[in-house]
């Protein structure tokens, strides 16, 4: 078995002896080229030294081996011999050990070998061979976590996997000198500054083939300026060093190889041996606007932070203020949003176009106009609340969103800004002409899955909320603090758990925005009435249209909700203050999920016989187009309300319906949550039906009550057994129930007046 030192042989070859069971006699044996190896079965048998001389040439040497083994262990001939850690197998050395095997054979044993590399050329035909490759990504970042107990943030994983060249041991040698918020993503990272004790032992073999001018060569790779910018790591390549007869040995070596005129390192670790071993001067500090940039779009927020609190960010380029603009705005936080000036408008005409391109060159002024109005009325947004002029906010997205050369955190941005608007088709639409684009950098790949997940939740496809999370997660790991990735993540899992929220909004926001805040408040509210805890929604939702009147759940959707849960718990009057402000209008009703929820909310406010003609109008335009999440959440308040008015059948085909859509949709928690609705709304129903079952159906519900059993009522009533079966199945239907178990909670939690009258 071939591969660098720390790259599992020994732990593969291992596994698999222990597989062929105690019988089997197996000799591991190490430092087999020393003056002293050592050797001993396994299992509890103690270590034995052997007296062999393995560098002599001369053939008998395998069979000393052997006598060696039979005097030293009692006689006892193993099946295997795993000869562990051979190094380089020299040509030298690898005819020893093939002596070593023909002599095994002979009795009926086998040799495993575990090498570092073989040498050219002398591979014999007889011989198999195992290479163990490197270790991917999410191999290595599983073995780290394992090792580490730590959640590793997948870009930090990436770079450790490059620097390793996916060598476990070499890995774990990296990672343990990282801080923990190195690891989590939290602080800068871009390799190591020098080689560890175990990449020096596992390179140490090939570092003596590289000469002086391959050394400086290799050194060059890595001395580059750390973080001064993006897209300049060492990983990237090195272009325009020609044919320079040094990297052709390298790359005979195995340490380097070319690509379509760039030249890449295989071995990086190699380079920094080699830097160190020539006492290369390291690289220049980065400029305080480098590193700024750096740590705005690795979102290095723990670093970041202690750099808030000394003094302004480098921000003095355009660049670098879009971009603390766009992070703050994704991160939920105010350090990046500049305040207004005495005129309460803030001048963002220099860096504006840096809000929504790469670079501006070649886009129409037209477009270039709109970009600037958008950031303006972005930055109104997020600092005041305030939107002054929601049609010219449509037209200046539709400019701006078909220009090409985007990137992730302005349409981030602007997917925002249309679910803000109710234009959930439109956010749709912009997920999915750019979900393939490419996300440079952390803060853009993060941005781009926290806009699917808001899509998502909108429509109500919590599964997808739930794998977009993830992919945060493990890209960012200190995004879950973060208040809008939190609702997200208390609105998936009480859909898909049933898991109720555990998460109230924080008692100090510290740098959180009020619209973040808000945002949280109606996720986790929008949770708790998904589970049928209206009277927990009501507050956090109450919260939310009062704090903020532009949230990406859209105005019209938080307080449709808030009315939901309002009229569930009986608290209509927590609504006079809160659903005050936009009106539907003002959104611009563009999306189907936005009538519906204007629909649902209209309807459970109307009066009398409106009610019943608005609740219809509010089911019909709650279905397709419309997102699951608002056809389900209408049929409940639809059942609600049927069942209030008596209408039993209707009331529970309606709760059916619901029920059966989360089904579809995989969504247990939601069931939980209609089933909590049913049940309330039993006791009304029943209320209104205990009175209207005849004389002798009471006296068979009175029975039934008391316990007595079919058999029982039908001696008790004069009639058959059958009978009684049919008239009660009648009485449960009418009551909207399914089973005596439903009647017997039914006339606890809402008892009939004669049910205590005598038989």
């Amino acid at each position: 078995m071939i591969g660098p030192s720390g790259s599992g042989k020994t732990a593969t070859v291992m596994h698999a002896l222990r597989g062929l069971g105690p019988d089997v006699p197996v000799l591991r044996v190490q430092r087999i080229w020393s003056r002293r190896p050592h050797a001993r079965f396994l299992g509890p048998t103690e270590r034995s030294d052997l007296v062999v001389l393995p560098s002599d040439a001369d053939g008998n040497v395998a069979t000393g081996f052997f006598e060696s083994v039979t005097e030293n262990l009692g006689g006892k001939i193993p099946r295997v011999v795993f000869v562990d850690d051979a190094g380089v197998l020299t040509e030298k050395r690898l005819a020893w050990l093939q002596r070593l095997a023909d002599e095994a054979f002979a009795l009926d044993c086998r040799v495993v070998v575990a090498a570092e590399e073989l040498a050219p050329d002398v591979l014999p035909d007889e011989l198999d061979v195992l290479r163990l490759g490197p270790l991917g990504a999410p191999a290595l970042r599983a073995f780290l976590t394992d090792a580490l107990g730590l959640s590793i943030a997948a870009d930090v994983v990436e770079r450790i996997t490059w620097w390793s060249e996916g060598n476990p041991r070499l890995a774990l040698e990296l990672a343990q000198e990282l801080s923990v918020a190195q690891l989590r993503g939290g602080a800068l990272w871009h390799g190591p500054d020098a080689a560890g004790t175990a990449a020096r032992r596992t390179y140490r073999h090939l570092l003596e083939r590289v000469d002086e001018s391959g050394a400086d060569l290799l050194a060059s790779f890595v001395l580059r300026q750390a973080g001064s910018c993006l897209g300049e790591e060492p990983w990237d390549g090195a272009a325009g060093l020609g044919d320079d007869p040094s990297l052709r040995v390298l790359a005979g070596l195995g340490l380097t190889e070319a690509h379509d005129g760039t030249w890449f390192l295989r071995h990086p670790l190699v380079a920094v041996l080699c830097a160190e071993r020539n006492k290369a001067e390291p690289p220049a500090a980065p400029t305080a606007e480098r590193r700024s940039e750096a740590m705005l779009r690795g979102l290095h927020m723990q670093e970041l932070n202690p750099v808030l609190r000394a003094g302004p960010l480098s921000v003095a380029c355009p660049k670098n203020r879009a971009l603390a603009f766009t992070v703050s705005v994704l991160a939920g936080q105010t350090w990046g949003v500049p305040r207004a000036g005495a005129s309460g408008d803030v001048d963002c005409r220099e860096w504006a176009d840096h809000v929504w391109w790469r670079a501006a060159t070649g886009i129409p002024e037209p477009a270039r106009e709109s970009s600037r109005r958008l950031t303006a009325a972005a930055l109104r947004v997020e600092s005041e609340g305030v939107v002054r002029d929601p049609a010219r906010l449509r037209a200046d997205l539709e400019a701006v969103g078909e220009t090409p050369g985007q990137h992730w955190l302005g349409l981030q941005l602007q997917i925002r800004m249309r679910l803000m608007l109710g234009d959930v088709s439109g956010a749709r639409a912009l997920v999915a002409a750019h979900v393939d684009d490419d996300a440079r950098g952390v803060a853009e790949q993060v941005a781009r899955s926290l806009s699917v997940a808001m899509v998502a939740a909108v429509e109500g496809q919590f599964h997808d909320v739930r794998r977009q999370l993830d992919i945060i997660r493990r890209l960012r790991p200190g995004c879950d603090g973060w208040l809008v990735p939190r609702g997200l993540t208390a609105l998936a899992d009480a859909a898909i758990d049933g898991r109720v929220p555990d998460v109230g909004v924080p008692d100090a926001l510290g740098n959180w925005s009020a619209r973040a805040a808000a945002e949280f408040a109606a996720d986790v509210g929008a949770a708790h009435l998904l589970l049928g805890r209206a009277r927990e929604a009501v507050s956090l939702l109450a919260v939310s249209a009062e704090q903020c009147r532009w949230p990406y759940q859209c105005p019209v959707m938080v307080r449709a909700d808030l009315v939901d849960a309002a009229v569930s718990a009986g608290e209509v009057q927590a609504l006079s203050a809160a659903i005050g402000g936009s009106a539907v209008n003002d959104c611009g009703a563009l999306s189907a999920d936005l009538r519906a929820a204007a629909a649902r909310g209209a309807a459970l406010l109307a009066d009398g016989e409106r009610a019943l003609a608005a609740f219809d109008e509010a089911v019909r335009a709650s279905t397709p187009p419309a997102s699951i999440r608002q056809h389900v959440r209408t049929l409940v308040a639809y059942g609600r309300f049927r069942a209030a008015r008596g209408d039993a059948g209707v009331a529970v085909a309606a709760f059916d319906r619901g029920r059966t859509l989360a089904q579809l949709a995989g969504l247990a928690g939601w069931t939980r949550g209609i089933d909590t609705a049913q049940t309330a709304s039993g006791g009304a129903v029943a209320s209104n039906r205990w009175e209207g079952l005849r004389r002798d159906e009471r006296t068979m519900v009175r029975l039934a009550l008391k316990g007595a059993t079919n058999s029982k009522i039908a001696e008790s009533v004069f009639v058959s057994e059958r009978t009684v079966v049919n008239r009660l199945r009648q009485v449960y239907r009418r009551l909207g129930i399914r089973d005596r178990r439903d009647l017997i909670r039914l006339a606890e939690e809402c008892p009939p007046r004669w049910a205590a009258a005598e038989v």
